[in-house]
């Protein structure tokens, strides 16, 4: 090396000026002029002849140091300045030993710019040499090792020096860039490159005959050997690691293709390395400094600025990665080690975004060489791995056996820890933590793209090894899809997939991306993700099919998107052989999508949701007579479907996946099994109310008919009832009287008919629930009184007490099954009757009538046990008190009260308890009723009944006027006849009432049998009888 050319070339490399070169050119011309000879021979000879002293303290070190770099500096021979530098570096290494402040010593002693370029190029040339004078013209690992450890007659070791003081400039925060320039990292590259060669990883050093003469002598001489071996292989990765967090790093490397050979390194760690190492022919140290390679390269690419991209093209280096990963052996790879190698593909493409790159995206570079296919076998491969299978257990069983690492080789570790353990996951307990990192890898390669913000790229460079870069992706929010073909591998995936635990991690990713930005759920509907998910939801288990159902509802409520194929996908589904359990779910999403959003309606009855509810109905067993099961069922079932296969192909959905073929397999009706009947009973209440498309739609598939014989399951019955109260409140004008109609000719007939023809007759409680959903359709839909009255619903008076004849109960058991069916049939002809003049005429017609007051007489219900339940029904009717058929009288009723207080009955009101002196009689025929009924009563309820009578008689002329017009008079003279030629109470409250009401009006007819009882009476008493 020409040093005195070197100088003077440094100027336009380190920044020196000319004035400060002029200036220490005069100052060594002045000092050679006045120098002698004599003093330069003994200068020479001070510069070979120099030895060393060990005791030196801190402060002549610091002196030989400057000396000897100002011989260095001012020395013409080149000899000379090689003996110069060797001191100076000497005195250096043990300078810095001493000082605890290394980068102010560096600083304060030199021009430290100067410096790092002089050693650097002094590291190059001996390296250089030590190629020149190697047969094959390339770096021998064993004279490599030798000058890094030989000790010349001086007795320091030039070679370790250097590294020494390569190691500490770069430890500090000097700049690095004149260690770059001087091409050091160039030449590093090649020496870790001798280190990983093949041909002497397996091999033992060359050992020359002088030393193995000393080593015959001394076994420990191996150990001290292999030590040294370790603290220069630590140093020089050590120093690397330094230079590739340089953001000039990567473009220094690439004048000698050096950057290339780093490429080829770390490939070929995965491809032959991990396969000679079980065959013995590679030891575990050459494993871990491929890791470090690995790291380098890492380094590198983040802190490069994207103009290495260019590059990396142009020598196709995604591909040497790529086959990498191509060729993984589950045999005898290392997992980590090739997720690693994914890592550094997925740093090429966060690279090729950076600014300088010039619009070379090194992500079609992974395209074109087929690079998504490759992860995605590679995830397989993974997934099917026993976690202990590989060179990570055998790493871990080796790890215990090791004894110490010296200090030069600790960085091995740093690294090798991180590669093997991988950053902390608590994603699964079931998956390696390798494999959950190799999918954050895929997940960052999704989300890579270009920057949406400025700082993203300066935030990574920081430390890419110190820290989660999936975390950090999250964390910076710079997560829009960018990659729908990442998206896709994703996918692919899952359904390739033979673990569940697999499938289950990537459907938690796929979520995380969806939710992470309010786009990407719009993107990926591009790839029909979700329907696929949704169609191949039947052979997953439970907890991924709520992750996917989660998916959906992020989609509906926090997307607001309509997503009418992922809706098609799950009416499809629903129409397969799957479990009820799924079909439980699929329903209750479908409710819970209904109760978010009326748009919904429309959709899932586009979808053929609705359509689906009815089909499934009108094939159930109940509807089918005994003849038209087994085959035609299938047969029938498979052609309703028709339907939606057709919307299924005209959406655009995959048809042909395995879970849309059709089964012979036993099929699962979700009306049939009594987990979902529920649901979709709510489903479809759901779907029908206040959607008149809907309902619409309901209507002309006769949807009313195919329900209604449904009225005679109990676990249908409910929903039936709410689905039509749905159709006929909602229906305000009642353009569709027949449903409630339908209703009420169903009670007075006491049976349905289902399709087939089957008639089935509906217990007293199926009749009760009927009569109690028509009573709260009546009291929020006016024009369904109308309705009711016309469709001659009072009749039912006579139709239920009529069935009560004949039905083959005990007496016991008969009457409280009657009292049940009388109070809901009365609380329903009261909620009828109430406000409606039409109606009230219609009321009085029946109950006024002999055949009502003789099939309520033989319906033994007014007996001492039930006689005040019906007394007090009659009364509410009467006084249209609306009370809910499930209120029991004895709820309304405080017998204890009027037994007590002697008060009568205790009527009450939806507003407290009624005032019988302000009540009105809207419905005299009821009271009549309870008049004919009272010699059929004890003696003390007639009298309370007569007292509650004589009050609303005597409450005004409204009642007056109804009592009188309904013949109340008539009754009262005929029912006390018997009681004329006695004393008795029940005749002293008669007359008490006849007298009010007759004050008020008395009929010719009245006043004709009011005389004659007069008449008889005083003839009575006189002795004679008027017949």
């Amino acid at each position: 090396m020409k040093w005195t050319s070197l100088l003077q070339d440094i100027k336009g490399k380190v920044g020196l000026t000319h004035s400060s070169a002029a200036a220490a050119s005069p100052a060594t011309s002045a000092s050679s002029s006045s120098s002698s000879s004599s003093s330069k021979r003994d200068a020479r000879a001070y510069l070979f002849d120099y030895i060393p002293s060990p005791s030196r303290d801190k402060h002549e070190l610091e002196l030989d140091f400057k000396r000897f770099w100002e011989e260095f500096r001012s020395s013409n021979s080149e000899k000379e300045k090689e003996a110069a530098l060797n001191l100076t570096v000497d005195a250096f290494s043990r300078l810095v030993k001493q000082h605890a402040n290394v980068a102010h010593l560096v600083t304060q002693l030199v021009e430290t710019h100067i410096f790092s370029f002089v050693v650097g190029r002094a590291f190059v040339t001996d390296i250089e040499k030590l190629k020149i004078s190697s047969k094959t013209r390339s770096l021998d690992l064993p004279n490599v090792l030798q000058f890094f450890s030989e000790v010349n007659k001086g007795g320091f070791c030039p070679g370790s020096n250097l590294l020494t003081t390569i190691k500490f400039l770069v430890s500090g925060p000097t700049d690095k860039q004149s260690l770059l320039d001087s091409g050091i990292f160039c030449c590093l590259i090649h020496v870790l490159n001798a280190i990983l060669s093949p041909d002497e990883a397996n091999q033992r050093l060359n050992i020359t005959d002088s030393e193995e003469s000393m080593l015959a002598e001394n076994d420990s001489v191996v150990d001290v050997w292999q030590v040294r071996r370790l603290e220069v292989e630590g140093s020089v990765v050590h120093i690397m690691k330094a230079l590739a967090s340089h953001p000039s790093g990567a473009q220094s490397l690439i004048e000698d293709d050096s950057l290339m050979l780093l490429f080829q390194m770390v490939a070929s760690g995965a491809v032959t390395v991990f396969s000679r190492y079980k065959e013995g022919l590679a030891s575990l140290h050459t494993i871990q400094l491929h890791r470090h390679a690995m790291q380098i390269l890492g380094l590198l690419l983040v802190n490069d600025n994207g103009s290495t991209a260019k590059y990396i093209r142009k020598h196709h280096l995604i591909k040497v990665l790529l086959m990498a990963v191509k060729g993984f052996n589950p045999d005898c790879g290392d997992p980590a080690y090739t997720v690693g190698i994914v890592d550094l593909l997925l740093e090429c493409v966060e690279l090729s975004y950076r600014p300088e790159a010039s619009g070379i995206r090194l992500r079609e570079d992974i395209h074109n060489a087929h690079g998504y296919q490759f992860f995605v076998q590679f995830v397989l491969v993974l997934s099917s791995m026993p976690q202990n299978q590989g060179i990570q257990s055998i790493y871990l069983e080796h790890k215990a056996d090791k004894d110490s690492d010296p200090d030069g080789a600790q960085a091995f570790d740093d690294g090798r820890k991180k590669d093997f353990r991988g950053k902390e996951d608590l994603s699964s307990e079931h998956l390696s933590p390798t494999l959950c990192r190799l999918l954050d890898v895929l997940v960052n390669l999704a989300l890579t793209g270009p920057a949406e913000n400025d700082f993203k790229y300066s935030q990574t460079k920081s430390n890419v090894h110190s820290r989660s870069r999936n975390d950090e992706t999250w964390e910076l929010g710079n997560n829009k899809v960018k990659d729908l073909e990442a998206i896709q591998m994703l996918q692919d995936i899952f359904l390739k997939a033979d673990s569940r635990d697999l499938q289950a991690e990537v459907l938690n990713r796929m979520f995380k991306i969806f939710s992470s930005h309010l786009e990407n759920y719009m993107l990926c509907q591009q790839l029909r993700t979700v329907p696929l998910l949704i169609l191949n939801m039947a052979g997953l288990p439970s907890s991924l099919q709520e992750i996917i159902l989660k998916i959906l509802e992020y989609a509906v409520t926090v997307v607001n998107s309509v997503p009418e194929q992922e809706l098609l996908s799950l009416c499809c589904l629903l129409q397969q052989p799957i479990t009820s359990e799924l079909k439980l779910k699929i329903l209750s999403f479908f409710v819970k999508l209904l109760s978010f959003d009326q748009q919904y309606k429309k959709a899932l009855r586009e979808v053929g949701v609705l359509e689906f509810l009815l089909d499934d109905l009108d094939h159930h067993k109940l509807l089918l007579g005994p003849d038209r099961h087994g085959n035609d069922d299938q047969l029938e079932r498979k052609s309703s479907s028709s339907t939606f296969k057709k919307q299924l192909g005209d959406k655009g959905i995959i048809v042909n996946s395995p879970m849309l073929t059709e089964s012979d397999s036993e099929k699962f009706p979700i009306f049939e099994v009594e987990s979902t009947v529920t649901v979709a009973w709510d489903c479809m209440v759901s779907l029908l109310k206040k959607t008149e498309a809907n309902q619409a739609s309901f209507r002309s598939s006769n949807g009313v008919t195919i329900i209604l014989p449904f009225l005679v399951s109990k676990i249908h019955r409910p929903g039936v009832l709410r689905t039509l109260s749905c159709l006929i409140t909602e229906d305000t004008l009642q353009d569709h009287p027949e449903e409630l109609g339908a209703l009420v000719e169903v009670l007075k007939s006491g049976m349905v008919t289902s399709v087939s023809g089957c008639p089935y007759k509906l217990q007293s409680d199926a009749k009760c629930d009927v009569m109690g959903a028509l009573w709260c359709i009546l009291g929020v839909n006016n024009s369904a009184q109308r309705v009711f009255g016309e469709a001659t619903a009072f009749s039912l008076l006579l139709t239920t007490l009529n069935s009560f004849q004949g039905d083959g109960l005990s007496e016991e058991s008969s009457l409280l099954v009657y009292i049940k069916l009388v109070t809901y049939l009365l609380r329903l002809m009261t909620a009828g009757v109430c406000g409606n003049a039409a109606n009230r005429t219609k009321l009085h017609a029946v109950i006024s009538s002999q055949t009502f007051y003789d099939l309520l007489s033989e319906s033994g219900l007014l007996c001492v046990d039930y006689e005040k339940q019906v007394i007090q029904l009659l009364l509410e009717l009467a006084l249209e008190i609306v009370l809910p058929p499930f209120m029991t009288p004895e709820g309304v009723m405080s017998a204890d009260v009027a037994e007590n207080e002697s008060t009568g009955f205790l009527l009450a009101t939806p507003s407290g308890l009624a005032n019988l002196d302000k009540e009105r009689v809207y419905n005299a025929g009821a009271v009549k009723v309870l008049i004919r009924s009272l010699p059929l009563l004890t003696s003390k309820v007639q009298l309370q009944v007569l007292d509650v009578i004589g009050k609303l008689a005597r409450s005004g002329p409204f009642n007056q006027e109804n009592l009188t017009s309904a013949g109340c008079v008539e009754l009262l003279l005929e029912m006390i006849h018997p009681f004329l030629f006695g004393s008795s109470l029940l005749l002293s409250y008669a007359l008490k009432i006849v007298e009010v009401l007759g004050a008020y009006r008395l009929s010719t007819s009245e006043l004709r049998v009011l005389v004659r009882y007069i008449l008889q009476m005083r003839l009575m008493k006189s002795g004679h009888i008027i017949c």
